[in-house]
């Protein structure tokens, strides 16, 4: 296979090579400057529990991994493996170095019923609300990232956010020009190399300061065939305008093309644990009536037909987002949060056939495709797969008033979405090279020229919210904070004819959900070293814009344009909603914080993506009621002698509350037993800890995370194993030179005793099978990704 990654960053191979001279030739510290090296290698955020933990006292349970802690990962580590040890938090990496992307799921709420934000702007799918946490940031310029487990902040820009939100904070330019270099190499062919430039105060009467990055990063799987590629260059600036108003921002761009990791059941994983796509490239016939030659006539996702070469994720996104504050007067406050977000890609496996045909035989929509190829095969092998392309522009504006013992914040929050999601096919040679990878050129035309499409629909989502709160202190002990959303969501779909299931006629579309949404909170301190708090909130999640696909049936065509047909709407799919309660004690010591929260969510309508047996397409569905209860600890010490450590835990009971009804292949109605059912993917019992030691320029840490049994259907017929993972991290930083500040070697050594796991596959959704009984819509076997392999990595990287 061949294609082309467009665009390779370069950094200076001198650059490089300087900070290695640096790394190498320097001896360590003596031993009046042990201190020095404990700051730069400990650093501050390691002043309570290895940097997983800050001495948190809101109203909600919130945990935050600080930027020493992400130092200490492999550079190309994504949010999911920076997030993996804070309490209720399941998460996985599809690969060791997170270039493939990976899920996360909290208090058994999935990624996309969780709000992400970079900055403040939201970068969950707009359409369905999926994240791909491989795209976002380079970690070295990530200052902070937290999960607010039980709920969402009152302000947060989200519509799909049932449970609670994951922000990403970037660091601000620093006051010095400097920069950093890194390079990277590890196990798999992974290599990454990384540079930043910062420009210092520039100016004396309106301070102007910016940062410049840019990194390139690929490696291949750890099985089978394929690879990750990734450029991604970032800036961020911070310009005070005077001493009241500061304006600040950041612009990312981020490419990637990588091949799709192959997922397995398991009695495929148990035949054969390294089960994978195959290195054969598919071959079209010659001609004949008989053309289903292209990979042995097979379009189904089966490991021995399916080429690893046409299964890729292209995909290209960008995020300019910008915060202007202004302090009006001494008690008045106003801030904007402009964002834009644009996205483009493809994705999944796009090894397709299709049929030809030499005239409108009224089969297909326009009478099928023109043979790409010229010659006389009626099945003729594409690559095919989805498109989508969103531009999606948001602003936040706030107010906020500091009455002494109030302080009140008054805002509103819009976006507009454009959502364009498309399915064109492109031709691809023998030897396996596709005409564009990013489905832009090269495309199959029906017979009467216009361009073939297995999907065409354009969907316009305007959201916005209008919200309040308000934190009264009641006395030196005792705050109450008070908030209310209201969230109010419209939904315009356009579906253009096309080959799709329920799409082979023009038709509209349109949605709305609106919910007032309050939270109330209360926070009592004992006194210096202890702390209660309780909380009340809501959330909601909007279903997936594609219950507003696959509407058309009975399709009559004259000519090859559909003449007559009939709508089937699928409009019972409603709002998810989610009542939290939750409340816990702090504990804030000269040697260790702690906290310890309970929480109970009752769901409403909870949706998973299923088989809907009125428009015969998978798509999202109310499962009824559920209810999550459980318990979660952290705890982080202080360094005592170089030593500190981390410990988290959590027990969480997800049960389904009723029986869910569905259809078997013969169309008749069933209800399974899922009543009192554990909800999928939601272990029982996690345990997260750390430990590290750091003497002079010296460190070392071990961290491990415990996760339970889950089930992985409805019905709780199939389930997975626990599982261990154990990382190493170790550091050493050299002596500086005149040019490199910081020079450092660090290792980081993943699935230590390399454990063999499985884990299920809802990265890009909710998507649930009912049960393992195939006679049941939606039923059948769960498709799991493979745990990541052990994995060495060095890094050598120095400020200057």
């Amino acid at each position: 296979m061949k294609y082309s990654h467009d665009i390779k960053l370069k950094v200076s191979t001198l650059a490089i090579a300087m900070a290695s001279v640096g790394l190498l030739s320097n001896p360590a510290y003596s031993q009046q400057t042990t201190d020095v090296g404990q700051v730069v290698i400990a650093g501050e955020g390691d002043k309570l529990g290895t940097g997983l933990m800050i001495a948190d006292d809101g109203f909600y349970q919130k945990s935050t991994v600080t930027k020493t802690a992400i130092d200490k990962l492999l550079p190309s580590a994504s949010v999911a493996e920076i997030l993996r040890l804070e309490p209720s938090v399941n998460s996985y990496s599809t690969d060791p170095t997170g270039l493939f992307g990976g899920n996360i799921r909290v208090r058994g709420f999935n990624s996309d019923q969780i709000g992400f934000t970079i900055n403040g702007a939201p970068v969950n799918d707009s359409g369905n609300f999926a994240i791909y946490p491989q795209e976002y940031i380079d970690s070295e310029n990530l200052c902070e990232v937290y999960v607010r487990q039980g709920s969402a902040d009152i302000e947060s820009p989200h519509i799909g956010a049932s449970g609670g939100n994951i922000g990403m904070v970037s660091c601000a330019p620093k006051d010095s020009y400097g920069g950093k270099i890194a390079q990277s190499v590890g196990q798999y062919g992974f290599s990454r190399t990384f540079i930043r430039m910062d420009s210092g105060y520039m100016g004396e009467s309106s301070p102007f300061k910016f940062y410049l990055s840019a990194s390139y990063s690929q490696v291949d799987q750890f099985i089978g065939s394929g690879e990750a590629k990734r450029d991604h260059i970032e800036t961020g600036w911070e310009w005070k305008i005077s001493p009241d108003t500061n304006f600040s921002g950041s612009i990312l761009f981020n490419r990637a093309v990588n091949n799709n990791f192959a997922t397995v059941t398991k009695a495929q994983y148990n035949n054969n644990p390294s089960m994978t796509y195959t290195d054969r490239i598919p071959q079209h016939n010659v001609g004949g009536s008989d053309a289903v030659n292209f990979s042995t006539a097979s379009t189904s996702t089966s490991l021995g037909n399916t080429y690893y070469g046409y299964s890729l994720n292209p995909f290209d996104n960008a995020l300019a987002t910008a915060k202007l504050q202004t302090r009006a007067t001494d008690k008045l406050t106003l801030v904007a949060v402009p964002y834009y977000w644009y996205g483009y890609g493809t994705g999944g496996i796009q090894q397709r056939t299709l049929t030809t045909s030499s005239s409108f035989n009224g089969a297909l929509n326009n009478g099928g495709i023109s043979n790409p190829y010229l010659n006389s095969s009626s099945v003729v092998g594409v690559y095919s797969s989805s498109v989508t392309k969103t531009n999606r522009p948001g602003i936040t504006v706030r107010a906020d008033y500091d009455f002494e013992d109030n302080k009140a914040s008054i805002g509103y929050w819009v976006e507009r979405a454009s959502h364009q999601q498309t399915q064109p096919a492109t031709t691809v040679t023998n030897q396996g090279d596709i005409s564009s990878v990013w489905l832009t050129s090269g495309l199959t035309n029906y017979n009467n020229g216009s361009i073939y499409q297995g999907r065409n629909w354009l969907t316009t989502t305007t959201s916005s919210s209008l919200f309040a709160q308000n934190t009264w202190t009641v006395n030196k002990e005792l705050d109450i904070n008070f908030g209310v959303r209201s969230l109010m969501i419209n939904r315009n779909l356009d579906n253009t004819a096309n080959n799709g299931t329920g799409g082979g006629a023009n038709y509209s579309a349109s949605a709305s959900y609106s919910k007032v949404l309050p939270s109330l909170a209360a926070r009592y301190r004992f006194n210096e070293n202890y702390q209660a708090y309780a909380a009340f909130s809501q959330n909601m999640r909007a279903p997936s814009n594609t219950v507003l696909t696959g509407w058309v049936s009975n399709v009559t065509y004259t000519n090859g344009i559909a003449s007559r047909y009939s709508l089937n709407p699928n409009n019972s799919v409603v709002a998810e909603t989610s009542t939290t309660y939750e409340g816990g004690l702090r504990y804030f010591g000269n040697y260790f914080d702690s906290s310890l929260a309970l929480f109970s969510t009752n769901l409403n309508n909870r949706i998973a993506t299923a088989y809907n047996p009125n428009t015969l397409t998978v798509t999202d569905y109310n499962v009824g009621t559920s209810q999550v209860n459980g318990i979660e600890f952290q705890a982080g010490s202080k360094p005592i002698k170089g030593w500190s450590g981390f410990v988290s835990g959590s027990l969480t009971n997800s049960t389904i509350q009723g029986n869910y009804t569905t259809q078997t292949i013969t169309g008749q109605t069933t209800t399974l037993a899922t009543a009192g059912k554990a909800f999928p993917d939601t272990p029982k019992y996690m345990f997260g800890a750390s430990g590290q030691y750091t003497y002079g320029p010296y460190l070392i840490g071990l961290n491990a995370k415990y996760t339970g049994m889950v089930y992985t259907t409805l019905v709780n017929d199939e389930s997975l194993n626990p599982y261990t993972v154990v990382n190493l991290n170790a550091a050493y930083q050299f002596e500086p030179t005149s040019f490199l500040k910081t020079p450092t070697i660090k290792l980081n050594i993943g699935n230590l005793l390399n454990a063999k796991y499985l884990v299920a596959n809802s990265g890009s959704g909710s998507s649930i099978t009912p049960t393992t009984n195939a006679s049941i819509r939606g039923g059948g076997s769960p498709l799991y990704f493979r745990g990541a392999y052990q994995f060495v990595g060095v890094t050598i990287s120095s400020d200057f």
